[in-house]
């Protein structure tokens, strides 16, 4: 099931079942909680849905196809020719995306504390999210051109990098846009002195 199916009450139950899923995790929401706060039948869900995961994948897919389209309407400042730059412009762009979409990068936060659980499991099995979208594909670029430390593995750096993304609105804690800038460049500091290759 896709989120992408319209059906009535469709937009209030992945509104609903996001609020769940923040608040209670995974494994302790309640599809019936969910249901009457959309105000969506058990027949009307299990016609759509076959069960809890099929609604939290739903709702993995909706935040995806989210960020994307607001990053198709805000794209990164990204200098391809320098890493960290390239970066920086990502990093801005997903802490300005979490400014402006706080239940989506609360989702997306509750979402990496599911690690390890198998929901986390079935996220990536259907969605990738194992380094080899476009930040992957950018660390991968910049690994074949000696940019990072020869000691660091590829994938090591790849999901260190997407973690870092991820994260990022948290660990800069930013509420002026004006230091976004500041907080960033010593965050990319900290990451050219820590895997970028040693001049």
């Amino acid at each position: 099931m896709t989120f992408r199916s319209q059906f009535t009450h469709r937009d209030d139950l992945l509104r609903a079942a996001l609020d769940e899923f923040c608040e209670r995790g995974f494994d302790a929401a309640s599809i019936n909680t969910i249901l009457t706060n959309a105000s969506v039948s058990k027949g009307q869900f299990y016609h759509h849905f076959r069960n809890k995961e099929g609604l939290y994948l739903a709702v993995v897919e909706w935040m995806i196809d989210h960020r994307i389209e607001w990053l198709a309407e805000h794209p990164p400042d990204t200098a391809l020719d320098d890493f960290f730059a390239s970066l920086a412009g990502h990093i801005q762009a997903a802490v300005a995306f979490a400014a402006e979409h706080p239940d989506v990068d609360r989702f997306t936060r509750s979402l990496l504390t599911e690690r390890g659980h198998p929901i986390f499991e079935a996220v990536v099995e259907r969605f990738g999210f194992t380094g080899d979208g476009p930040l992957g594909a950018l660390v991968e670029h910049h690994h074949g051109q000696g940019e990072f430390r020869s000691d660091l593995p590829l994938d090591f750096i790849q999901r260190f990098v997407e973690l870092m993304v991820n994260r990022a609105p948290d660990l800069l804690a930013i509420d002026e846009p004006s230091a976004m800038t500041q907080g960033v460049n010593k965050l990319m500091l900290i990451l050219r002195d820590g895997c970028g290759r040693q001049r």
